[in-house]
């Protein structure tokens, strides 16, 4: 094994755990809806189900940052190196912090989505067997 064979294996792992966070959280949405109430005045989300709605939302949203920061680090930091006259097959390492802001999108987007699920199992244990 070597450090490609460890990256190619974090890539490949972090893609789909992104694409099945993301699947959870349309799906959670879909549930949240799903349980709805409606009235004469129009549909309103149970109270208990609100807060897993903003966090399945939020998820997705840093779901979306998490790939708008790293596009715009590594565009930046691309233009950057081509600026100052790096060739396109010159080796160079990249600075650490790089993919900071990717990474903190990456994990809270999975923290908020796993709460969000936390709060619907919460919900619907209450409503069923309670």
């Amino acid at each position: 094994m070597n450090l490609k064979d460890c990256r190619d294996s974090y890539y490949y792992n972090s893609g789909k755990a992104s694409d099945i966070c993301r699947n959870l959280g349309f799906a959670g949405l879909a549930l949240v809806w799903a349980f709805r109430v409606t009235s004469g005045e129009g549909a309103t989300v149970p109270s208990d189900l609100r807060l897993a709605g903003v966090l399945l939302v939020g998820g997705l949203c840093l779901d979306f940052f998490q790939y708008l920061t790293g596009a715009i680090a590594w565009g930046v930091y691309h233009r950057v190196k081509e600026k100052r006259g790096t060739s396109e097959n010159q080796e160079f390492l990249a600075p650490v912090w790089i993919n900071y802001p990717a990474n903190v999108c990456f994990y809270s987007k999975q923290i908020a989505i796993a709460l969000a699920y936390i709060l619907i199992v919460i919900s619907m244990y209450s409503s069923f067997w309670m």
